[in-house]
């Protein structure tokens, strides 16, 4: 068992002889397992140990064993002491997630204060079938369908090539005893339920049902290698991915060509679900795909539009609301500025052409004014058209799309009237003419 064990490690190049390892020690049959065997594979160890105080004596027995053990075993010993239910409590979540947010996070800073390489923890075969079955019946991709990984960052299972039957008989094989965690022997929690009763149900239909999962799971592993590589380059000919200063949008995925895909939504999957979108947003998301332009998802994260022939993605823009009660220069956002000059109209005078610094005719702009995004349904008098449009159509007609309409800012003046779409028009009611006597300069500026 111990030469699997140690083939295992090395077909995965786990661990390094030189480095300084963490064993996540409970005192139950697996995790001791793991310090014995890591010990006699001689690896350089340290224990850890957390106490949640979930279990009244019980939590301390365990405590006192795993001190014993590592005594006894010359392995240097560490622990934790948590109030878990007041964790749970104040930050909304499950005894279950709090224990594990407290755990991990204590092994992060453990590791970095011992100089650490990793945390081996003691999952083994049985749990990886046990994942693999809970993925199933949530519902799951292909990589759900792998069960437990050897490796997640600097956390790593040695032990996921044997059984719970190899660890009990392995540790009966040393004399070494252990402790048995009263709650695992209780069916009321969706792992322990697989564990205890439809695993056994399923042995009996096939007493091989454990290897057969496993041999099942490696297959799909394979397999979902040569996916990864196909969906890899699935996603690179659809996507381009763009500046976001520039107009908003991060990326693009080219409808066109996400339809002359082998599968379009496995290859949309695995775009969107790196931006936040669920599983049945994804699915939406496809069947909607030729909705007209202007169809809008959301994530936590994330907004997704439909945009003619193709599907943007950005975020939501901050864009506060500004008050200029004279001419000065006003800081908007960081980066954002904006500067309004008075003076007289000079002899020589030519109207900007500047995109971002126009010339009003001061007399016609009423203060306060206002700097603020463009609501939905505002109209405007664009200089150079007759009568009034709806700023949203003049957008639309200059091709923007969604993310720049959104953060499309204006000037507005005293009555909340739109004088100046920035980096557009200006409103004809305060444009310069031949009787413009003073001249208001204002200049949007942007630093990179």
């Amino acid at each position: 068992m111990l030469n699997k064990v140690r083939e295992y490690i090395s077909q995965h190049n786990l661990l390094d002889k030189n480095a300084l390892h963490l064993v996540a020690l409970s005192g139950g049959a697996d995790s001791v397992c793991l310090l014995r065997m890591m010990q006699q594979l001689g690896y350089r160890l340290h224990a850890a140990h957390c106490n949640f105080h979930l279990r009244g004596e019980e939590s301390d027995r365990d405590e006192r064993f795993c001190k014993e053990l590592c005594d006894t075993c010359g392995i240097p010993f560490h622990m934790a002491h948590f109030d878990t239910r007041t964790y749970a409590s104040l930050h909304g979540v499950s005894i279950e997630m709090a224990a594990r947010e407290l755990r991990y996070e204590y092994f992060s800073q453990l590791m970095e204060a011992i100089e650490c390489e990793d945390v081996l923890v003691a999952h083994h075969s049985d749990d990886s079938i046990e994942t693999a079955l809970m993925n199933l019946m949530r519902g799951t991709g292909v990589a759900g369908l792998e069960g437990i990984k050897p490796v997640n960052g600097k956390v790593k299972r040695p032990l996921l090539c044997i059984s719970r039957k190899d660890v009990v008989e392995y540790l009966h094989s040393i004399d070494q005893d252990f402790i048995t965690d009263s709650s695992n022997l209780e069916a009321d929690v969706v792992r322990n339920k697989i564990r205890l009763q439809l695993l056994p149900l399923m042995e009996e239909v096939n007493p091989a049902v454990r290897h057969n999962i496993l041999d099942t799971m490696c297959n799909v592993a394979e397999a979902n290698k040569v996916l990864r590589q196909a969906i890899k380059q699935a996603v690179n000919r659809c996507t381009a991915l763009h500046d976001p200063k520039k107009n908003g949008v991060e990326l693009t995925i080219s409808i066109p060509a996400l339809l002359r895909e082998a599968s379009p939504e496995m290859t949309l999957f695995e775009v969107l679900r790196n931006y936040g979108f669920s599983a049945p947003q994804i699915r939406e998301i496809h069947r909607n795909m030729n909705a007209p332009s202007g169809r809008v998802w959301r994530s936590e994260t994330h907004t997704l539009v439909s945009d003619r022939d193709a599907l943007i993605i950005g975020q939501e823009a901050e864009t506060p609301v500004m008050r200029i009660p004279e001419c000065g220069l006003y800081i908007y956002k960081v980066h954002e500025k904006i500067e309004l000059l008075q003076m007289q109209k000079p002899q020589d005078f030519l109207p900007s052409k500047s995109a971002y610094c126009v010339t009003l005719d001061a007399d016609a702009v009423c203060f306060p004014l206002m700097v603020k995004a463009v609501s939905q349904g505002e109209r405007f008098a664009p200089f150079g058209m007759k009568g009034t449009k709806l700023v949203s159509d003049y957008l639309t007609d200059k091709k923007r799309n969604y993310f720049e309409r959104q953060r499309q800012l204006a000037l507005y003046d005293a009555q909340g009237e739109i004088i100046w779409l920035i980096g557009e028009r200006v409103s004809k009611s305060v444009a310069c003419n031949d009787d413009t006597i003073n001249v208001l300069t204002v200049r949007y500026l942007y630093d990179e």
